[in-house]
This record gives structure tokens, C-alpha cells and sequence, in this order.
């Protein structure tokens, strides 16, 4: 058992959007347990133990207990529960499913592309090929 470690703190000094908070974040998510995060984006505890039953729930195979309680947690109150795998792949549940994917490499190769102004010019030597920027799919 892990003690809450942001028990005690002004709510001032959890708001997810703090970048003062983002490495604590980092650490706390490398214990054991889950966050609750408040609709207006506070961090009300760190490391809770959420207890899932799994009736009604169903999820593809190879999927873990922290899975497990993200679909019951979802399924029986009004929230959003997103779960970062070993592997790193993110999921999203609501209603005690899947509603949403992200894979690491495919997020990061999209922000590369965002940050592109304009097409590459291409130059002697290139093989024909031309670098797009988002405003040309």
C-alpha cells in the first residue's frame, strides 16, 4: 500500500495543467495505483488502489488488471479512465470499453509532420520524392 502523496496539497498545486507538476506526475505514475482527476483537471489523489469487479466487462486478451479496473470503474460511474500500458500504447475507456487507441509511434510521427510549414523543394539528387505538410492530404 501506497500512501496518497498529494494528500494535504492546495488544490492550486495539483492542476494538471501546472508544468511545475509534470515531472511529480511522471514519478507517481511509475507506482503502483491510479490517479482521480477532478472534471475541472485537478488531481484529487495519486496512487489509489480501485477495486474492479469483472462482471460485464470484456477485454481482448493480453490486457491487465489496471485495464480491467479502468473498464469497471467506467462502467459503473460517470467517467473517462485512460491507461498507459508497459508497452506504452494509451487506451481510453467509457462505459467500460475501448473508445480509443493512441500508439506512441504513430502520435509521434504526426507531431513531426505538424511542425512542417510547407512541402520540401525538391533537389538534384532526391529519388522523386516530396515531403507534405498536414494543409496537403
Amino acid at each position: 500500500m501506497i500512501l496518497d502523496p498529494l494528500f494535504g496539497h492546495p488544490d492550486s498545486s495539483k492542476r494538471l495543467d501546472d508544468p511545475n507538476l509534470r515531472e511529480t506526475i511522471k514519478e507517481l505514475a511509475m507506482l503502483d495505483g491510479g490517479f482521480v482527476v477532478s472534471d475541472d483537471g485537478v488531481l484529487l489523489s495519486a496512487c489509489r488502489y480501485i477495486e474492479a469487479s469483472v462482471e460485464g466487462i470484456e477485454l481482448p486478451l493480453g490486457l491487465g488488471s489496471r485495464h480491467l479496473a479502468a473498464a469497471s470503474i467506467t462502467k459503473r460511474t460517470k467517467s473517462v479512465a485512460v491507461v498507459v500500458s508497459e508497452s506504452s500504447m494509451v487506451r481510453v475507456f467509457f462505459r467500460g470499453k475501448i473508445i480509443s487507441r493512441i500508439i506512441p509511434e504513430v502520435w509521434l510521427l504526426s507531431q513531426h509532420n505538424r511542425q512542417m510549414k510547407r512541402p520540401r523543394q525538391r533537389k538534384d539528387g532526391d529519388a522523386g520524392l516530396r515531403v507534405l505538410d498536414n494543409t496537403d492530404r
